[in-house]
């Protein structure tokens, strides 16, 4: 998949905007999942609530890793598409960098 210049920021920095986006919803899947496990254990027995806890703890990091291995491709194939080095996805500048090329 060949993409231009501009292209390949732009899904670079959604890629960026992503990774922050993920860290924030797996808090948010965390303390739901903790929630309804306490309300199935109220409403039933603790073996219940516990086994939801773990089969829906399961599914979560099961999506967290698909997520995150979609986002980290998505980084390389933008970072080779540029014709950078791996490295740097770790320069602060990055974003400001992306942005000039993009143009917005």
């Amino acid at each position: 998949m060949t993409l231009t210049k501009k292209q390949a920021a732009q899904l670079c920095i959604d890629a960026l905007n992503s990774e922050q986006k993920l860290k924030q919803r797996v808090l948010l899947v965390a303390v739901n999942i903790v929630i309804i496990s306490v309300i199935i254990t109220f409403l039933t027995s603790w073996y219940f609530g516990l086994a939801c806890l773990l089969i829906c703890g399961l599914l979560g990091q099961f999506a967290h890793e698909r997520m995150d291995n979609s986002i980290q491709a998505r980084k390389l194939l933008a970072i080779k598409s540029l014709k950078w080095e791996k490295t740097e996805l770790e320069n602060p500048d990055l974003l400001a960098k992306l942005t000039r090329i993009v143009g917005l």
